[in-house]
């Protein structure tokens, strides 16, 4: 086949009659969309192949078609010309300007896209947005406190970034019973879908909807995933295979590593923590304790973020600048609210008090007994292979025993049946998921109970002594439990609590947790024995269906329900601030992480009234009467301003007081000792991270925001931007008055029918209830009211139709040419002039940073009149007379041509003087960038010297160098080669980021002309 190749600018000869002679850079309209030619080869047959790329920003972006059968339709020049058929009315002209200069992406100015969120914005929801912007690589932990609001601000943050075109593709990781809850918060509070694939279930629904051989990981833009189902090596090799441009993951402190600094590890969690920074093009951490205490595991969590942070060596103003690169971080305590001059807390100070169960006779002995029976067996097995498990079983036994009888029935059943009978005992659960129950990770309510049964049915010692005094012990509790009444002693406490308090007060809500579902069953068969709550309230655990789960939520918010009744997977992600103010914890958690996570659900953004947390506990109970002391010292400092859920992550990494309590005998001599050596061991490691690691965790500065008045306002609860009226204004003027009407007289509220050629994609036929102003879509559901803001797709499709006018310059569906001219009346005088309108646009190393609607006034004699941001008051369709034509051909034809390229001169100058001022700045950022990198570098390397020769045994205990001592270790070259690849890595993205390229010429989008009332020239 013969071919000949046309990559010139030149004409090609016509190769038919049919063909129409196609020059490089040409436009053409095709399959309903615009493209330019970029390249032309004629081949045999008289056909031509064109290379084409698409003007309108959709996919595909490109395309190789042949003509025939193809048939391109040529589009006009894209430049304007003085033809007066193309003059539109001053207010479709004006409008499409508008509805375009909305949907621009703009990468100048603080605040863009998180307005758009359906939330009473406030000031200090913003910094997480502010500080992702400034950086080359958008990736942060965001630390704040239970309750503050980390999913708005992550969504915002979303928002800001999609905003600006640096989003699309958007991957939410949470635990698993939080995927419904961010997928409704998202909806709700952003208008953006999501779809969830938490199991191979959800996956396969996806891919009915998908061609075969399409993964739904890659066609789908906005995913919601659970950790646990993503950690698995098959799911996440198929679901980061391709990168995605924004990475959420909620409890984030389940990626770091586990372990003492002495024998550290990563989990598959950590693993996977590992995979989503390498998949990533931004990455937010959101989790409430980023430090348990051990360095190592704050580390862990920094490397995810910016591995070259990740040091805590240097100069305590180089830790917290690293900090406070990596992480935003706020108490509840710090957010206030200014009235009247003065400043007030936006959160109520709660009230968590205590309440005692006191035991006698039987009642105690039952509990004292289990304690020595679980003290004994875990002390009988320290030195034996089994003895972590054996000390797992325990823990197991003494936390369901101070929670319920009916839970230690149940459990001591099943270890007795695996003591007596071989055939009842199960493998140990895998290490990986031992590690994960031992660090008391977040699990599902099922899987939490499965692992509990098969440590109990599996730590068998192996010594038959040990079993037979094991099983005397069991049977002596279980003839105790047997003589007991059937009224539970806590159970009657807390149904004791509930009449009072709602004899109190009718309207009071309470939120009754547990961790256990049997314990869960008991307090139910007690509420349907009461005739005052029977049917009064509703229950929550892990079992229940998204569907299910949603329904119970709705009934408790119902006036006549009083009680809800929850295990702690169930309470994940439950937001109750609204209508509820109580909780009363049925049993202390020996970590007391879950207790805070438990108040959060109440005690969070939003709440108007003092939360009120009241705990039962066992004062009798050795075990019990340590937590109550420890949650007594933890609200003390929290008054002290020293950050609870800080506090909180210490004691989850001291495992030590765990270990302390499964080894509390209550009927031993010295119990009273061992339970102050328990209470000083916390004392003495809070005090350490209070002296060591606080400092670097306190509410960081704000890092390089260019509005001081912002800047006052980042730690305030300010309502921040007032609604937009100008969108409102635009897109119902576009609609047209048949198109919109009022709902109900409802101020801000309309029934929108869209119009044939505005149904785009996403874009519902009818919108029964819509609102364009936040103020009012905070009022009302998703479900209720649409909230139309520049990232819906009703606005884009509308400024898609002005793009198509303006920028691309193409017939409408019905044929209709684009009109790009407009004319208006001004005051006398104003002098005779045109408007002329520009697209600009500004590109570097990351892509598109900046559109510009660039307006240019020229007088007809050539001199420039105001700036661009002064000139853009004539882009409204304000009252004014029109212009005859004749008076426009008179005044404009002979003077467009030469006036029109005095704007394009102009136009062109000031998207020059634009880009070079973005240059500047970011040198300047980059310039900062590279010395921090390069002293974070050296600092890193350091510490990774001493860690060597701590292997190595070069230094002592004391920190003291040894002359002699060397052991053989490996590992450490890697890092350090590791952390160079990390450096050349960061280095590139720097320069990427400080890249701003020359723009290339204004785009002309339209021309008004501007002629004093009278007609004078």
């Amino acid at each position: 086949m013969e071919v000949r190749s046309c990559q010139n600018a030149g004409a090609l000869d016509a190769v038919s009659q049919e063909n129409r002679k196609m020059n490089m850079n040409d436009r053409i309209l095709l399959r309903d969309r615009p493209w330019v030619v970029r390249q032309v080869t004629q081949v045999e047959g008289g056909r031509l192949l064109l290379k084409l790329e698409a003007l309108d920003g959709d996919e595909p972006a490109s395309l190789e078609v042949a003509v025939p059968p193809e048939e391109p339709q040529a589009l006009p020049t894209e430049d304007l010309r003085f033809d007066l058929a193309q003059l539109d009315s001053l207010a479709a002209w004006a409008n499409a300007h508008r509805v375009l200069a909305a949907t621009l992406v703009q990468d100048a100015g603080l605040i863009s896209g998180a307005r758009f969120g359906r939330v009473t914005l406030e000031s200090y929801q913003l910094v997480p947005a502010l500080r992702l912007l400034a950086k080359p690589r958008p990736s942060l932990l965001i630390a704040d406190d239970v309750g503050l609001g980390k999913t708005i601000e992550a969504g915002l943050a979303m928002l800001e970034l999609m905003a600006r075109g640096r989003v699309r593709r958007v991957l939410v990781v949470v635990p698993p019973g939080l995927m419904e809850q961010w997928r409704q918060e998202l909806y709700d509070k952003f208008g953006l879908e999501f779809h969830i694939i938490g199991n191979a279930s959800d996956l396969a629904v996806a891919q009915e909807s998908l061609p075969a051989g399409v993964s739904p990981w890659e066609a789908l833009p906005r995913v919601i995933t659970s950790i646990d189902y993503l950690k698995k090596e098959t799911v996440r090799a198929r679901a980061l295979r391709k990168r995605w441009d924004l990475v959420i993951v909620d409890e984030a402190h389940a990626l770091a590593e586990s372990g003492t600094p002495q024998n550290p590890y990563r989990t598959q969690r950590t693993r996977l923590g590992l995979a989503l920074r390498e998949a990533a093009r931004s990455l937010l951490l959101l989790t409430a304790t980023p430090h348990n205490g051990y360095p190592h595991s704050f580390r862990s969590l920094l490397e995810l973020v910016e591995p070259t942070l990740a040091t805590l060596q240097g100069s305590l103003a180089d830790l917290r600048r690293r900090v406070e690169t990596a992480m935003v971080r706020r108490m509840k305590a710090q957010i206030r609210r200014r009235t009247d001059g003065r400043e007030e807390e936006v959160f109520p100070r709660r009230s968590v008090e205590g309440i005692p169960v006191r035991l006698e006779g039987e009642e105690r002995e039952l509990l004292e007994e289990v304690s020595a029976y679980c003290s004994g067996t875990a002390k009988q097995a320290q030195g034996t292979e089994e003895a972590e498990l054996i000390g797992f079983a325990m823990q197991i036994i003494k936390k369901r025993a101070l929670s319920s009888r009916k839970a230690l029935l149940n459990t001591i059943q099943h270890r007795l049946e695996a003591l007596e009978r071989e055939e009842a005992r199960e493998e140990p659960p895998p290490r990986e998921e031992l590690r994960d129950f031992q660090a008391d990770l977040p699990l599902p309510e099922a899987q939490s109970e499965r692992t509990a049964r098969r440590i109990l049915r599996s730590a068998i010692p192996r010594d038959e002594q040990r079993r037979r005094s094991e099983l005397r012990a069991l049977k002596r509790i279980q003839a105790l439990l047997e003589k007991l009444p059937d009224h539970d002693p806590k159970i009657e406490a807390l149904i004791s609590e509930l009449n009072r308090i709602f004899a109190e007060d009718p309207s009071e809500k309470v939120i009754v947790f547990t961790e256990y579902r049997d314990t869960l069953d008991a307090i139910r068969a007690r509420l349907d024995a009461d005739p005052d709550l029977r049917d009064r309230y509703v229950v929550l655990h892990g079992g229940l269906t998204r569907r299910e789960r949603l329904r119970r939520q709705d009934q408790f918010a119902q006036p006549e329900t009083r009680v809800l009744l929850a295990t702690d997977a169930a309470s994940e992600g439950l937001n109750l601030q609204q209508y509820c103010r109580r909780i009363i914890h049925v049993e202390l958690p020996w970590n007391p992480n879950r207790l805070e996570q438990r108040n959060g659900r109440v005690d969070r953004y939003g709440q108007t009234r003092p939360p009120i947390i009241r705990y039962l506990y066992y004062p009798d109970s050795p075990e019990d009467d340590v937590l109550s002391r420890l949650v007594e010292k933890i609200e003390q400092m929290a008054r002290d301003y020293v950050s609870t859920p800080d506090i909180l992550g210490v004691i989850q990494g001291a495992e030590a007081i765990q270990e302390g309590l499964t080894a509390l005998d209550a009927e031993a001599p010295d119990v009273g000792v061992r339970k102050e050596s328990l209470v000083r061991l916390f004392e003495d490691r809070t005090r350490e991270f209070v002296r060591e690691f606080q400092p670097l965790l306190v509410a960081s500065g704000q890092g390089e925001v260019d509005s001081a008045q912002l800047l006052e306002t980042l730690h305030t609860a300010e309502p921040m931007l007032p609604d937009d009226r100008t969108l409102e204004e635009v897109v119902l003027a576009i609609l047209g008055p048949g198109a919109v009407r009022p709902v109900d007289s409802l101020e801000g509220i309309y029934r929108i029918e869209v119009p044939w050629a505005y149904r785009g994609e996403g874009v519902q036929a009818v919108y029964e209830a819509a609102t364009f102003r936040r103020s009012v879509a905070v009022r009302y559901r998703a479900t209720e009211v649409e909230f139309i803001t520049p990232l819906h797709p009703l606005v884009k499709a509308l400024a898609a139709d002005a793009r198509r006018r303006l920028v691309q310059v193409y017939p409408n569906a019905r044929g209709v040419p684009p009109r790009r001219l407009a004319a208006r009346t001004v005051p006398p005088e104003e002098p005779t002039s045109v408007v002329f309108t520009w697209l600009g646009r500004i590109e570097g190393g990351g892509g598109l940073l900046e559109e510009h609607l660039i307006p240019i006034r020229v007088d007809l004699a050539g001199q420039i009149i105001g700036e661009p941001e002064e000139n853009r008051r004539w882009l409204t369709p304000d009252p004014a007379g029109d212009v005859p034509k004749g008076t426009l051909e008179a005044i404009f034809r002979h003077r467009f041509a030469e006036l029109l390229e005095r704007a394009r001169g102009e136009a062109g100058g000031w998207l020059r003087r634009r880009a070079e001022a973005l240059r500047a700045h970011r040198q300047k950022q980059a310039a900062i960038l590279r010395q921090d990198l390069e002293r974070d570098l050296a600092d890193r390397l350091r510490e990774i010297d001493e860690e060597e020769w701590r292997a190595r045994g070069l230094i002592d205990a004391t920190g003291q160098l040894r002359l002699f001592a060397e052991q053989e270790v490996s590992g450490f070259q890697a890092r350090r080669e590791a952390l160079e690849s990390y450096r050349k890595q960061r280095l590139e993205e720097i320069a990427a980021f400080e890249q701003v390229h020359d723009p290339p010429p204004p785009w002309p989008l339209g021309a008004l002309f501007l002629v004093p009332e009278g007609g004078a020239v």
